[in-house]
């Protein structure tokens, strides 16, 4: 089983504005491809067409007929996709229709087909809520988070890598984001490559990823494209340099229209004790099924207990069973969860999630917490 790690895809841009060549009716809409940190030697999509479903119904925007290679646009960098004049009114679905040679490069560089279902025939498909008005500029971003959408299905000797996107909408004027810095306690080295999320904890107390990114050389992360209005928990266990490190999160920090870019850094402790989990999860998944399980431990949150998500990874099918594991835990009791998205016969998906299971880690052990549905 290869690790999959977080891995997020944003299709930027509806820009709805008055611009040479078009009509008072008309507005403007461009796709793009940014933001999206893995530890992935490659992602390559296939992008054939990218589609729009409107008030005309489907519209062809553009017909890249490119490879892009998601793992190139990280940290801002943006790939256009398309830039076409479409009539003003109300678009509910986006798609892009992939081809055949969608592959991905593990990194000890071996190379594996993509499988998308539907991509090649009805699209993978991205529904959608806005509104493009004549002579304004609107600005549309679409969160398509791969740690979630990139499965490993094993038969027998082979294994399969399949696509299932998750994906996220908004208005980028409605949106903001929390940034900050990473280091070691001890010796104030930044922290790269590490794994920061953004949750959410509902009424229950059960909390919710909502978005994911890695922080760069300097050990700086940006978590853009979080609703204004919203509080947050930023939510790190580092694993950085071949060194374990506790988890940490903040207090909730509101995104509002006045303060849409708080900052929180953090300083991280080496962890002195680690160990590991894994397990079995029955029934297992079908192939129409993507599993991703979720660690989950009470973390003191700027001086109020939390329970929050410190690491998830997605689950592998071997042979009729299917199995996880999360390796590099600080010792400590953990709280386990699948959650199960499951794709329909008319492409829409359906999602469920287990009772939870404690499980306690101890330094140098693997401990077992399986998990059913």
């Amino acid at each position: 089983m290869h690790p999959l790690r977080a891995l997020s895809l944003v299709c930027a841009g509806l820009a709805a504005a008055a611009c040479s060549g078009s009509s008072s009716g008309d507005g403007r809409m461009t796709v793009r491809l940014v933001d999206a940190p893995a530890d992935l030697a490659a992602v390559n999509l296939d992008v054939q067409r990218v589609e729009v479903n409107g008030p005309d119904g489907w519209r062809t925007l553009s017909s890249p007929n490119r490879i892009v290679n998601l793992l190139a646009l990280t940290h801002g960098v943006a790939d256009t996709l398309a830039d076409a004049t479409l009539p003003a009114g109300h678009y509910g679905q986006l798609r892009l229709l992939l081809g055949p040679a969608s592959q991905v490069t593990l990194a000890d560089g071996t190379v594996h087909d993509l499988k998308v279902p539907s991509g090649q025939q009805s699209g993978v498909k991205l529904v959608v809520s806005f509104d493009v008005a004549a002579n304004t500029t609107k600005d549309v971003y679409i969160d398509f988070d791969a740690h979630r959408s990139i499965f490993v299905h094993e038969a027998g000797a082979s294994e399969q890598f399949i696509l299932r996107p998750t994906v996220r909408a908004f208005d980028k004027l409605e949106t903001g984001a929390i940034t900050g810095r990473l280091e070691d306690a001890a010796t104030q080295a930044p922290l790269v490559g590490v794994e920061v999320m953004a949750e959410v904890v509902d009424g229950s107390g059960a909390p919710a990823i909502v978005r994911t990114v890695t922080t760069d050389a300097d050990g700086r992360y940006v978590l853009d494209l979080l609703p204004v209005g919203g509080s947050y928990h930023v939510v790190a266990q580092p694993l950085a340099g071949g060194i374990v490190y506790g988890a940490r999160a903040s207090a909730l920090i509101p995104v509002t229209a006045t303060a849409p870019t708080p900052a929180w850094d953090a300083a991280f402790d080496v962890a002195a004790n680690v160990g590991a989990l894994s397990g079995a999860i029955t029934p297992p998944q079908s192939s129409a099924d993507s599993d991703v399980v979720s660690a989950r431990a009470t973390l003191d949150a700027g001086g109020a207990p939390a329970l929050l998500v410190v690491r998830s990874v997605t689950a592998t099918t071997t042979e009729g069973s299917e199995s996880y594991a999360i390796s590099s835990l600080p010792a400590g009791a953990y709280s386990l969860v699948v959650t199960r998205r499951t794709l329909n016969a008319d492409l829409s998906v359906s999602e469920r999630t287990s009772a939870a299971v404690s499980a306690t880690v101890n330094a140098g052990v693997t401990a077992t917490a399986d998990l059913s549905l």
